[in-house]
């Protein structure tokens, strides 16, 4: 809580020093204008602890039986759930947690129960009575706070003589940055309680096919910085090999073993890729509603992708509730997220893309603004913190901006290209960007597009790719719960970023209006003859379209027939730019609340409201596309997604 405390210090002090007579703060950096008022702090806030106090250890408990876990507010009651971490470690070969104890937890404190874990008719992770040869044991705990939600954690122990709390591994290990980019390298990832120097310890490499047989043997070490947050690279690797791997944070606290293989060369293989997109919470209680996401969904979802053979898996943005003015509560959510992912996570790697939910807010009476400073406090600034993406996005044009890094990539992995772009980027609430400046959900800038278009036309000249898919959170054409939002407003023109100008203070446009920018990204994914699919969510429901050169999209230059900036409502002519039909495939079906359809001038070949995901096979031929729903049911296949060029 010290930290926070501090925090808040800290910006009064710089709110007091940039404040003039008239109580207007006057930020001279910043492209936008700062509203009258003070932020509210609590906006939005859904997590209303730090993750520190939810991990705070304290000790042994006084009655010997775990640990003891103090909150630090009396006025906090609820249960304790325990249980071995990850469960059945041995044999299992996708992490998850059980609980099979609770205790209460009274005026703010409770025990962490372990002692029962020891016994054999419990011991389902065959832990030894001392800590031995074994290493650090890890117990997974999770808190219901009641009305306040709950918390999953974990803890490392020892028990030589007595329980003692270890240097904890909190997160990952998690496998990242596997592309045929560079397929001798990946990085592995993964964050302690205490600062340590990490180390991946990684086998032999032998071929994916292959069934791994003894014990692990360590033939490699990869060593880290003394940090809590680790990112590794692991170099040398032959590509697409299968490697075991374990991870230490120093001591004796170590990670399970688990296996990841090395990306294919680039042209190289067969790819099989999973999509999804908004998994923020969903409706009615329990893991529906955890930490601001549906973890129900979302780790269900996640599990059947790993059992059907899914490399890697794409997220569409939204992963969480986000809009909130917390740095603390925004990092929160986060955390649930990749909880939720972590069982995929330990092999596969997850490339997640930024929705409009991803917002960190300044929450002023009457707008509600990107947070700032834009290098360490804005949305895109924790988002990088918190993922691990490629880092060859573009520098914004606009030096006054935030960062494009780990929101815009790229990368190839065999002969796919997948290309992240991001239309939520820079946010000001709606019919708030005219007065204060800032960028209205769905839009791309113009920096952005052109990005995309000298990537589309590289890709065009390269012969080891064949198939490109884009992603991202905003449905460029929308069917179903955003047709007055989304890259569409309802035809509406006249929606544009602004920006404040350096010399006059004032804000102006800053790019074309919505429709043109949105038919300019699509004419330049209709001019690649390799583009399979663009990806989306935001409408959390799938469907499926097909943009061609036929399809009533809207043209401003002919359909605005009275010169106000809006396509006349029922003229909507179609873009003879389209040149090559491409798949818009919209898969916003990872937990959050559904959609059904709506009326759109383009019409939707499938839809279904179900909860699924996506996932796209390619190979030498072809590249097909199966939508599943979590109950395994196969509600789409698409045999060829190129079959339409």
């Amino acid at each position: 809580m010290r930290r926070i405390f501090s925090k808040k210090v800290l910006v009064l002090f710089m709110t007091f020093l940039l404040t003039g007579i008239s109580g207007n703060v006057q930020a001279q950096n910043l492209p936008v204008i700062v509203p009258n008022g003070s932020p509210d702090e609590n906006y939005g806030i859904r997590n209303p602890y730090p993750f520190e106090v939810i991990h705070n250890i304290v000790g042994p408990s006084t009655d010997g039986k775990g640990l003891l876990l103090d909150l630090g507010d009396s006025l906090l009651q609820g249960r304790i759930y325990t249980g071995p971490y990850p469960f059945e470690a041995g044999e299992s070969d996708y992490d998850y947690a059980r609980y099979r104890y609770y205790m209460p937890l009274e005026n703010g404190a409770g025990t962490l129960r372990i002692d029962k874990y020891f016994q054999d008719k419990y011991n389902a992770n065959f832990w030894p009575e001392g800590q031995g040869e074994a290493g650090t044991m890890t117990l997974g705990y999770r808190l219901d706070l009641g009305d306040l939600g709950f918390y999953d954690s974990v803890v490392s122990f020892s028990n030589d003589s007595g329980y003692a709390k270890d240097l904890t591994i909190l997160e990952g290990p998690f496998v990242t940055m596997v592309t045929s980019d560079d397929p001798s390298k990946i990085v592995i990832a993964f964050e302690t309680d205490e600062s340590c120097i990490g180390k991946v310890e990684i086998s032999r490499p032998y071929p994916s096919h292959a069934r791994y047989r003894g014990s692990f043997i360590p033939r490699a070490n990869f060593d880290g910085s003394n940090t809590r947050n680790h990112e590794i690279p692991v170099t040398g690797l032959r590509p697409g090999m299968r490697y075991h791997y374990r991870v230490w944070g120093g001591g004796s606290t170590h990670s399970s073993v688990y296996s990841f293989q090395s990306a294919p060369r680039p042209g190289a293989g067969n790819v099989s890729i999973a999509f999804a997109s908004d998994s923020r919470e969903g409706i009615g209680g329990g893991e529906q509603n955890y930490m601001g996401l549906n973890f129900f969904s979302m780790s269900r979802l996640a599990n059947d992708a790993y059992r059907k053979g899914a490399d890697f898996f794409l997220f569409g943005g939204d992963l969480v509730n986000g809009y909130t003015a917390s740095t603390d509560d925004f990092r929160m959510q986060f955390r649930g997220w990749k909880q939720a992912m972590a069982g995929f996570w330990r092999s596969k790697a997850i490339y997640p893309a930024m929705g409009n939910h991803e917002a960190l807010l300044k929450a002023y009476p009457d707008a509600r603004l990107d947070n700032w400073p834009y290098e360490t406090d804005s949305a895109e600034a924790i988002f990088a913190e918190q993922f691990f993406n490629p880092l060859n996005g573009p520098n914004p044009a606009d030096s006054r901006r935030p960062t494009y890094k780990e929101n815009l990539f790229h990368f190839q992995y065999g002969p796919v290209l997948c290309i992240a772009f991001n239309n939520n980027y820079w946010y000001t609430n709606h019919n708030m960007e005219e007065t204060y400046g800032g960028s209205p959900e769905g839009y791309m800038m113009e920096d952005q597009l052109e990005w995309v278009e000298d990537i589309l036309e590289g890709a065009e000249s390269d012969s080891t790719i064949r198939y490109i898919l884009l992603y991202a959170q905003e449905p460029v054409f929308p069917c179903g719960g955003h047709v007055k939002d989304a890259m569409w407003y309802s035809g509406d023109n006249n929606v544009r970023a602004y920006v404040k100008d350096e010399g006059t203070g004032q804000v102006i446009p800053a790019g074309e209006g919505i429709i043109d920018v949105r038919n300019r990204f699509w004419k330049a994914i209709a001019q690649s003859s390799k583009v399979a699919a663009v990806l989306t969510g935001d409408e959390h429901c799938y469907h499926r379209t097909l943009i061609d050169n036929t399809t009533p999209v809207g043209m401003p230059d002919i359909d605005d027939l009275n010169g106000n900036g809006i396509l006349d409502d029922g003229q909507y002519s179609p873009n003879p730019e389209f040149s090559h039909p491409t798949w818009h495939i919209t898969a916003g079906t990872a937990g959050a609340p559904y959609y059904a359809r709506e009326d759109t001038p383009w019409q939707p070949v499938a839809v279904s409201s179900q909860f699924g995901y996506c996932l796209f096979k390619a190979g030498e031929d072809k590249i097909s596309m199966t939508f599943y729903s979590i109950t395994g049911q196969e509600v789409e296949c698409i045999d060829d997604l190129m079959a339409i060029k």
